[in-house]
């Protein structure tokens, strides 16, 4: 009986998305949104919990898997960006070029430096 509902289960979940870190994350964020809002009485954070949780479920049971994927792609990207840059706070300072928008990263500790973008050549002087 429990192999032919894991079986039916299996086979409504092929070709849909499922879990991914994107999911993982909406979830687990809207569950601590509810508790919270269940703790405070606090409406708005109980109808952004509910709606973080449709989200999630949209996400689980959709079929369109290169939408889904590009969402999941470019969160991971994010959190591993994030990631990178709290590791590298102590050792390196990131400038904005403020004419093409690119991200720089130069040492700290140097003093006043003029900075070049390897994109568009633009310098600037910054402090570190």
């Amino acid at each position: 009986m429990l192999d032919r509902i894991k079986w039916k289960i299996r086979e409504f979940m092929s070709g849909r998305n499922g879990l991914d870190e994107l999911n993982k994350t909406l979830f687990l964020g809207s569950l601590i949104l509810y508790v919270i809002s269940a703790i405070i009485h606090n409406g708005v954070l109980y109808w952004l919990s509910l709606c973080g949780l449709i989200y999630y479920c949209y996400r689980a049971f959709s079929r369109n898997l290169w939408a889904r994927e590009e969402e999941n792609r470019k969160f991971v990207e994010f959190i591993e960006f994030r990631k990178l840059k709290f590791q590298q706070r102590k050792e390196y300072k990131i400038f904005k070029c403020k004419s093409c928008g690119r991200k720089i990263r130069v040492p700290r500790g140097k003093g006043k430096i003029e900075v070049t973008c390897p994109v568009c050549g633009n310098k600037t002087i910054h402090r570190t």
